[in-house]
């Protein structure tokens, strides 16, 4: 009996082991979840230092994304962010993407990771950079 206990548990820990998402597919899944207006995975994936931060940006996104013109804008845009790269320092990441404006303009976003709390999450006290690409 001991044994398939033993058993079930280390299936149990693989498999929460490896249903840990990367920097990429946590900044890929902001950036699409942003156009989307999905505004719990954005508030899932993001981190900022001080609970007041967080608070005023969660708010902010919340007043956004129910605009008429942020639905105008997105209305009929597909989010489509690639991965181009991805370097992991420790509990430090940073990804650069590849997507498309809503004005359908080619764009890199370098975006800052850290690990919190075992997770990766974009962090929201670093502005995201990016520009047209060519």
């Amino acid at each position: 009996m001991k044994r398939y206990v033993f058993i079930v548990l280390m299936f149990a820990l693989a498999f929460v082991g490896c249903s840990k998402k990367s920097p990429g597919e946590v900044a890929v899944l902001l950036f699409n979840s942003i156009t989307q207006g999905d505004v719990e995975n954005v508030k899932e994936n993001i981190h900022f230092e001080s609970d007041a931060e967080y608070g005023v940006f969660c708010e902010y996104l919340d007043m956004v994304v129910a605009s008429d013109n942020f639905k105008a804008r997105t209305k009929g845009y597909t989010a489509d962010y690639a991965v181009l790269s991805e370097s992991i320092e420790g509990d430090t990441a940073r990804v650069e993407l590849l997507g498309y404006t809503v004005l359908g303009q080619k764009t890199r976003f370098n975006v800052l990771l850290l690990k919190v709390d075992g997770e990766w999450k974009v962090d929201g006290d670093q502005a995201v950079i990016h520009g047209v690409s060519k």
